[in-house]
């Protein structure tokens, strides 16, 4: 009897060590699954992510400003809204104009205090004949301003960008497996119209390894103080710091929306926003959070 009572009290004892705990459960798998949550958006948020696809073909690249972006093609850039993707005007050449006669390969294009400044270049048939060709963008009209000459020793212009220290950045690329690694990026002091030369750079080897056949095709300084670049038509970009005196290689970004050519940073978003192409296809806007560790 005294046995039966002992088990009993046993099992009386043990409910309610099994209802304590599962009370216990219940009060904190709430808290749990907030907390899964919660590193699950906090994930999602260090993602990439395409905000939005503009079906507008651009053949070299992107550039953008406050209200508009452009779609950069060979001899042709087309302005639209921002926020709708409508279609606000367009430029092209005038091969009958003596001022616009040269041009033949529209790389890139970067806004600057309300100018679009583009690099351009006759490649195929003088790759190193290079220019950076200013227009006015206010209003309903793009206006073909000036044309500044570039130097043909460093190679073929394929971008241009402002760094927010107010220096000026270039890239000429050399093409070829065997060449590409001669590809190089030059610091500029822009002065009474023209680009005083300062220092020049080869690409880190890690980087010149990734653009395939072709060669460096884009490239715009993040507000994280690196420059961002692209090759030919590879779905990612590629992050360099730079490094009192030498450039380096930090990581590869993978962005589906982007397809090579040239990209532009957005600097009038509220969270870091990488504007590029899929060549003829589309113009799209991928946010790019920062990175907190380098490596990453």
């Amino acid at each position: 009897m005294m046995g039966h009572q002992k088990i009993l009290m046993a099992n009386l004892v043990l409910g309610r060590l099994i209802n304590r705990l599962m009370n216990c459960i219940a009060m904190h798998v709430p808290h749990l699954i907030a907390f899964s949550v919660l590193i699950a958006q906090h994930a999602r948020a260090e993602e990439n992510a395409v905000v939005k696809v503009f079906p507008v073909k651009a053949s070299q690249g992107v550039a953008v400003d406050k209200k508009h972006f452009y779609a950069i093609s060979n001899t042709k850039i087309i302005k639209h809204d921002k926020q709708t993707g409508q279609k606000i005007t367009s430029w092209a050449a005038n091969s009958q104009e003596g001022t616009q006669a040269h041009f033949h390969h529209i790389n890139s294009g970067t806004v600057i205090d309300g100018k679009l400044y583009a690099a351009h270049s006759r490649f195929p048939i003088a790759p190193n004949d290079n220019s950076v060709e200013i227009f006015g963008i206010d209003g309903e009209i793009i206006k073909h301003e000036s044309t500044i000459r570039m130097p043909k020793e460093h190679g073929s212009l394929t971008w241009i960008d402002k760094k927010s220290d107010n220096s000026w950045w270039m890239c000429y690329a050399v093409y070829g497996m065997l060449n590409q690694r001669k590809t190089k990026l030059v610091k500029y002091r822009y002065e009474k119209g023209a680009f005083i030369e300062q220092q020049s750079w080869f690409f880190p080897q890690e980087v010149v390894e990734k653009w395939g056949l072709m060669s460096c095709s884009g490239g715009s300084w993040g507000n994280d103080g690196k420059l961002y670049v692209t090759g030919h038509d590879n779905g990612e970009v590629l992050v360099i710091a730079m490094d009192s005196d030498h450039l380096r290689y930090v990581r590869s970004e993978a962005v589906r929306g982007i397809s090579g050519q040239a990209i532009a940073w957005d600097r009038f978003a509220e969270r870091p926003t990488l504007w590029g192409i899929v060549k003829n296809k589309h113009v799209s806007l991928t946010y790019l959070p920062e990175k907190k560790a380098e490596g990453n």
